[in-house]
């Protein structure tokens, strides 16, 4: 269904599911790849491997689970308000909706019982309140709560990532200063997230951001977007001192979700969800952010033109795993 040339390093694949050209820059190490529609999943968001089932935040009501061999995608639980974000550790799977982080037990093909809200009262975050979630090599739950506007200072956790025990218990602010992240993953036991820049302020500025983490550290907004001053706080003195990013992305690519692959020899992969607020449209792309020991040092396309991609995982066999939600489906790149 599609064809590889060696010279190039692209794959261009041509089919109905994505309605339009996809091409796959050629990351893995032997054989060529092949692109597939996984599944069809209603505004699909955050995905969490667990075991042979792929479960599928969204920004509707519904969380899905998905046979990672093959099948229909199937509605697990219902009733949330915009569950964006699913993680699963030691047989139970997260969800990070606007306004609480509540947990289930996984059984059999994917069924899920016993649903328990372990943290409701999530900081209200306006525009910015679709939460990702993840497991932390510490055992420990991360959540992201954006800023609730464009450029304004945010209050309380607004603006934040924090950790809990997987019970809900012993919150803590692990970052602050943050516009909206919507992606994180470690790298060993160092983590790394991505953040939105703000807009309207032009074409090219400010940079999306690549972060790492130091517990505790202030990321600067809403006084800086990447290292440039934002509007209305170009002279207002910042609380503390700015963690600057690690890497930039263009102005306006929306870097969203974010996973290191072992397939790629430990290099990530960023789902680059799209601009809106650029003359000239940029993102709608999954790169490859390429690492020299710990430290991003370039980000190249990996997969171009797959609709608006919001989250990237691997598969068990080295797949890569893309969910878009414009398209309402789950891409799944193989070799």
């Amino acid at each position: 269904m599609g064809d590889f040339s060696p010279r190039a390093g692209l794959l261009s694949v041509r089919s109905g599911f994505l309605g339009l050209a996809a091409t796959l820059a050629f990351g893995f190490s032997v054989g060529p790849a092949r692109a597939e529609l996984l599944a069809r999943v209603p505004a699909a968001r955050e995905m969490a491997v667990c075991g042979d089932i792929l479960f599928v935040g969204t920004k509707g009501s519904s969380v899905y689970a998905v046979p990672l061999a093959g099948g229909r995608a199937r509605r697990v639980a219902s009733g949330f308000s915009a569950p964006n974000g699913v993680a699963c550790s030691r047989g139970r799977l997260f969800v990070a909706s606007r306004d609480r982080v509540t947990a289930f037990d996984i059984g059999r093909g994917g069924a899920v019982s016993g649903r328990r809200d372990i943290r409701r009262d999530l900081p209200d975050s306006g525009g910015h309140s679709l939460r990702y979630i993840g497991i932390g090599p510490d055992n420990r739950v991360y959540v992201s709560f954006g800023s609730p506007c464009n450029i304004c200072l945010p209050r309380g956790l607004q603006g934040t990532i924090v950790s809990m025990n997987q019970n809900g218990s012993d919150l803590r602010r692990v970052a602050w200063g943050v516009r909206n992240s919507v992606g994180f993953d470690w790298r060993g036991r160092t983590m790394f997230f991505t953040d939105n820049g703000a807009d309207r302020m032009g074409d090219d500025i400010p940079p999306d951001e690549l972060n790492q983490l130091r517990p505790g550290g202030f990321y600067g907004f809403p006084y800086f977007g990447g290292q440039v001053r934002l509007r209305g706080f170009e002279d207002a003195p910042p609380p503390a001192r700015q963690i600057p990013p690690v890497f930039n992305f263009q102005a306006h690519v929306a870097a969203l979700g974010i996973h290191f692959f072992r397939s790629l020899g430990g290099d990530a992969l960023v789902a680059q969800h799209g601009s809106w607020d650029r003359s000239v449209p940029v993102g709608y792309q999954v790169v490859r952010v390429r690492f020299r020991g710990n430290r991003p040092v370039s980000a190249t396309t990996f997969i171009g033109r797959v609709g608006r991609p919001v989250d990237v995982k691997e598969a068990p066999d080295g797949s890569v795993l893309v969910s878009d939600d414009a398209g309402g489906a789950i891409h799944i790149f193989r070799r």
